[in-house]
């Protein structure tokens, strides 16, 4: 008996498959958590700072990596877009009269 076909959906992308806020840490591999619901499947593509950035492919992670990425899918019945901000957790040092201290912190460029 054949499986019935699943009906045509546009592309969805919502917090629990693409969550607006990522968290990733500096010296480790991090991946951008972005996939679509949709059928026919969709094509997606991210970008950070209009350079292309594939989500689910983990990546050893920088400062750089810091900010905005814009995720679009698009299917033949239409296109889901959202901006996911991602948070690079990293140390930096502080000199001052006193010598330098390490500290750990939280970065976000906007």
């Amino acid at each position: 008996v054949p499986l019935p076909a699943l009906p045509a959906a546009k592309p969805r992308l919502d917090d629990g498959n693409c969550p607006r806020q990522q968290n990733w840490t500096e010296g480790q591999d991090g991946t951008l958590r972005c996939q679509a619901g949709g059928n026919p499947r969709p094509r997606m593509e991210c970008t950070k700072d209009g350079k292309l950035f594939p989500a689910g492919i983990p990546y050893p992670i920088t400062r750089d990596h810091n900010g905005t990425y814009r995720c679009r899918a698009t299917n033949p019945l239409g296109t889901d877009e959202r901006s996911v901000v991602v948070w690079v957790h990293c140390e930096w040092e502080v000199w001052g009269a006193w010598g330098s201290r390490g500290y750990l912190g939280l970065m976000r460029v906007l």
